[in-house]
């Protein structure tokens, strides 16, 4: 379980973090942590990227992620997701971007622009 000076949150359950942040794109896919705290993030490998933890935590409440708003022109197609998480061993999230289906629904990555998440988890299985 994490294990540092959290903020306090007001939430009807109990022990509720969230860890939010914010990622540019450099024009190769490699991702640059512009803000946030309690997570690295790797590159952009195909259309995954992976974000790592710095603390395990017991569950996941809520998980949002989005491109923009400042859009490069011709990425603004493309949507960001969350493919897989696993907070509580490896302490991982994987986001997945794909094209919209409108114009091919393929794979692809983001390769000059900025993203953002937010990540609401459980650090306790007290209910």
């Amino acid at each position: 379980m994490a294990n540092r000076d959290f903020k306090d949150v007001q939430a009807l359950e109990r022990e509720v973090k969230i860890i939010a942040g914010r990622v540019s794109v450099d024009g190769s896919s490699n991702n640059t942590k512009i803000n946030g705290a309690g997570y690295s993030i790797g590159n952009w490998s195909g259309s995954k990227a992976i974000l790592t933890l710095e603390d395990k935590y017991s569950d996941v409440l809520y998980m949002g992620v989005q491109l923009g708003p400042e859009t490069t022109t011709g990425e603004d197609d493309l949507v960001l997701g969350v493919e897989a998480h696993d907070v509580s061993s490896a302490g991982t999230v994987t986001f997945n971007c794909q094209k919209l289906v409108s114009t091919g629904g393929a794979d692809a990555a983001p390769v000059s622009t900025a993203w953002s998440f937010v990540l609401v988890l459980k650090n306790s299985s007290v209910t």
